[in-house]
């Protein structure tokens, strides 16, 4: 009997065994598979964070994207800020109220201080240059020569028009690209004799370059529209974009100047002699790019040795009211005769520059008379200044 009750016990005892080795088992088992799980699980939580900071990292490229396409717009402070005697200001909008001055800018020191606008004008208003559209081509031209496409001022013209040696003559033989900056040709042609036979022609650039010669290239002053838009259409030809592309590329774009507009000749080709359009602010950055001696935010747009050529004198005029650099016009203004350089257009379209003073103006009009009232206008600004 002993025995069996032994026995007995010994299988009970195994199958507590048993059951505790299953149990273990079975916990195991279950531990296992929630490690797992949790495992998944934390992965799919990394996978989502990684996931959200993807996305983050996107969107933060997008806004530094979105910053640095961000235009470049003008700040704008009081003259008193920037010491202009506001009173003088003052007298300057009620002489302009006499006139079709249609719009004035005075920027100094980097910031708009003052704007004048008259009825059904504002700083969105896009005005024709006229012939200040030369000094924008200037500056395309300037461009394009540093950039290899134009070998120098003192390329011969019949590198780029042939043509021109047809009739033998040796004064166009010596016509080079510096007498198209300076209105130097020799040829016998100006605004006040052939503007509008000029315009009138079928082909602007053979009209220009079948004008006789009259007189030695670099001697003789003659103001000709005819000669900008020969500097145009070798921008053209040396580019394969007209001065408008290569300008919206080069020089517009740069500066965040999004109301340039140009027209063209029969052929196509840029007028840049008197085609170019915009804004009072974009006339602005112009000026003040060239203040800047060519550079805009830290980049050099127009190289700074044709900034200081085109606003030198280059053609001693001994006459008139100002003289002559690269499509840009030189003289003093204020009691103090301080140098200056403007872009000057019929009806009056002007970009003044003041160097020493850090001042640019800008002034649309549609006035047939004399431009003496811009040069008073001019001294009255300038002598403001302290």
């Amino acid at each position: 009997m002993e025995q069996k009750k032994v026995n007995k016990i010994k299988v009970v005892v195994s199958i507590i065994v048993l059951l505790l080795v299953v149990l273990i088992l079975v916990a195991l088992f279950v531990y296992n598979n929630d490690e797992q799980t949790n495992e998944v699980a934390n992965e799919n939580v990394i996978s989502e964070n990684v996931n959200v900071n993807e996305n983050n990292n996107i969107l933060v490229a997008e806004v530094q994207e979105e910053e640095e396409d961000t235009p470049w717009e003008w700040q704008h402070d009081t003259l008193e800020n920037h010491n202009i005697d506001s009173s003088v200001i003052e007298n300057v909008h009620q002489t302009i109220d006499q006139y079709p001055i249609n719009a004035e800018v005075i920027v100094r020191n980097g910031v708009i201080v003052d704007e004048y606008y008259k009825d059904g004008y504002d700083q969105n208003s896009v005005f024709t240059l006229q012939s200040t559209s030369k000094s924008i081509t200037s500056a395309i031209f300037g461009i394009a020569m540093e950039q290899g496409y134009i070998d120098s001022v003192d390329t011969p013209i019949s590198t780029y028009f042939p043509q021109i040696l047809n009739d033998g003559s040796d004064y166009k033989n010596q016509i080079t690209v510096w007498n198209l900056l300076t209105h130097t040709t020799g040829l016998d042609a100006s605004d006040t004799a052939n503007w509008d036979s000029w315009l009138a022609s079928s082909n602007w650039v053979d009209y220009v370059l079948n004008r006789p010669a009259v007189s030695r290239p670099g001697t003789t002053f003659n103001y000709f529209t005819g000669n900008t838009h020969l500097l145009s259409a070798i921008i053209e030809q040396t580019t394969g974009k007209t001065t408008y592309e290569f300008g919206k590329e080069n020089l517009f774009d740069k500066l965040d100047m999004d109301s340039v507009e140009c027209s063209t000749d029969p052929q196509g080709i840029s007028d840049g002699g008197n085609g170019f359009a915009m804004n009072v602010y974009d006339m602005a950055k112009m000026g003040q790019l060239y203040l800047n001696n060519g550079v805009w935010e830290g980049e050099q747009v127009i190289p700074q040795e044709w900034v200081q050529d085109s606003t030198t004198v280059q053609f001693d005029r001994s006459s008139g009211s100002a003289d002559y650099g690269y499509q840009w016009w030189v003289r003093t203004f204020g009691n103090n005769n301080y140098h200056a350089y403007f872009a000057q257009g019929h009806y009056g379209q002007y970009i003044f520059v003041v160097p020493e003073l850090e001042l640019v103006v800008v002034m649309t009009s549609h006035y047939e008379g004399s431009t003496s009232i811009y040069w008073q206008l001019m001294n009255s600004i300038v002598n403001a200044c302290s």
